[in-house]
């Protein structure tokens, strides 16, 4: 009786606490390889080659300049550019190897680099996906409701983008909307779209009226990001180059991501993939570097394949695990911060959903990645957001940060006095040692049930995806808002 109210009042206790809402994360074992040394250096020299010899199209006259003044043969009738591998090199050696996005509660600042490993919100599906509304184009509602539940969940470390596009929302002022929105709703880092350069100078400027920050602040560090997908294969828009160049001379970060979907915009061996997926790379990010030496940039990488069936990007496959642990060696040979990302094909939240996602997050960690995009609730090959997947992701990102990197003996003793104790044919169930530990020596993931049959069936036989639907309810229920000066609050209206 007096152990049943110990334990009352330790869960009255708990209960009591604020629940956390953000708990960074490190990768606990190294990274894994694909390449040798030898390998590595043969992909850079065969990316090179491309550079040299097939060059990149740059849809962007603004760039030429620059890119001829830097040893670039740049053909003005059709954008073509070759590099010289050297050129491609020094610049690309300018880039930092770690650095902060700062969030608006600094203490939810997100490190890229080392071992540390941050997972993003989904970002830019059309639709939005939920158990008790059905699956529907993706409003200014439901994209509230989605931030709100990356708010609440402590592996979400910071928002990638539209974790729904708000179609409702008129196109022109979206941007306004949103910023708004993840600035107001949620304290954490937050991604500016860098689709030209209006909505990154509107969005840098809602950030330091809702940070409270001034130019010099906000260009002393990074506080946001954008990412620049080269339009694969080999074909740069003008639209995100200057999106990126206005957040680089800004002092903000830029994720360069060539979305290398084999078999269909990039060749359909790994090797093909890899090679032309590092020349896309790094030679955007070498002209980034010409035009702001020392620019913040991560090294990104969509390496997927394509079901040659149907077309669809197929995710969370073994091929992909494979091209993410190689796209990490090369991110490390440049030592760049690695982005990378995790997706399911899946139409539910079913097996397939959950082997797809555990295959992207185990991808993540054995690539080596600081920053993994779309990593809350993309599913359906990124058409569709999911308030049921966005639960399950956190529950698998959760187990697999729970993983131990070693076993710790420093409990010996009283293991051996616990054995004595409870001798031949006992039990563990009531020993000191056990009780000392039994709350916290498990992790205990959130969705899982681990009743009995019997139970479980006079429970209501309820299924992961019942589980993930109470879960995110319980969660919205739960949301509050986390403190926002009142006159920051109509600044950012105003705006």
């Amino acid at each position: 009786m007096v152990r049943r109210g110990e334990r009352r009042r330790g869960a009255a206790e708990r209960e009591s606490v604020p629940p956390l809402t953000f708990v960074p994360m490190r990768r606990k074992f190294a990274p894994s390889t694909v390449l040798t040394e030898e390998e590595v250096r043969d992909v850079h020299r065969l990316s090179m080659r491309i550079l040299s010899e097939v060059g990149l199209t740059f849809h962007a006259e603004s760039a030429w300049e620059t890119l001829e003044a830097n040893g670039c043969l740049v053909d003005r009738g059709t954008g073509n550019v070759r590099f010289d591998p050297t050129v491609v090199e020094h610049f690309v050696g300018l880039a930092p190897s770690s650095f902060d996005i700062a969030a608006r509660d600094p203490s939810k600042t997100v490190h890229f680099g080392g071992d540390s490993i941050a997972w993003g919100s989904a970002s830019s599906a059309p639709n939005v996906v939920d158990a008790e509304r059905g699956r529907r184009p993706g409003t200014g509602e439901a994209l509230q409701e989605l931030i709100k539940l990356g708010h609440m969940l402590p592996s979400c470390h910071l928002f990638g983008g539209h974790s729904v596009e708000p179609i409702d929302r008129p196109p022109n002022t979206r941007h306004l909307d949103s910023v708004f929105d993840w600035i107001t709703l949620s304290d954490k880092a937050l991604r500016v779209y860098g689709i030209g350069t209006t909505r990154v100078d509107d969005g840098l400027e809602m950030i330091k009226l809702g940070y409270g920050i001034d130019e010099a602040q906000l260009c002393a560090t990074p506080h946001t990001m954008s990412i620049l997908n080269v339009n694969s294969p080999l074909l740069v828009d003008e639209p995100l180059l200057l999106g990126s160049i206005a957040l680089a001379k800004r002092g903000q970060a830029t994720v360069v991501s060539p979305v290398a979907m084999s078999g269909a915009m990039s060749p359909i061996t790994a090797s093909g993939s890899l090679i032309q997926h590092n020349a896309e790379s790094v030679g955007v990010s070498a002209y980034l570097q010409m035009e702001v030496p020392g620019c913040h940039l991560f090294y990104g990488s969509l390496v997927a394949a394509v079901d040659m069936r149907s077309g669809a990007p197929a995710m969370g496959v073994p091929e992909a695990v494979t091209g993410a642990i190689a796209a990490g060696q090369m991110a490390r040979f440049y030592d760049m911060p690695y982005r990378t990302w995790l997706g399911s094909t899946a139409n539910t939240v079913d097996s397939q959903a959950t082997y797809e996602s555990m295959m992207s997050i185990m991808a993540a960690h054995m690539g080596g990645a600081h920053f993994v995009h779309h990593g809350h609730g993309w599913m359906q090959g990124g058409l569709t957001t999911g308030f049921e997947k966005t639960m399950l992701d956190a529950d698998l990102i959760e187990m697999y940060d729970a993983i131990k990197p070693r076993i710790d003996l420093s409990d010996a003793d009283e293991v051996i006095d616990a054995i004595k104790e409870v001798g031949a044919g006992g039990h563990f169930l009531g020993s000191p040692h056990t009780l000392k530990r039994y709350q916290s020596e498990f992790h205990t993931p959130k969705l899982s049930d681990w009743s009995n049959y019997e139970a479980w069936e006079e429970a209501g036989s309820t299924r992961v995806i019942d589980r993930a639907t109470g879960a995110w309810k319980e969660l919205l229920e739960a949301y509050v808002p986390p403190p926002l000066d009142d006159a920051r609050h109509a600044e950012l209206a105003d705006f």
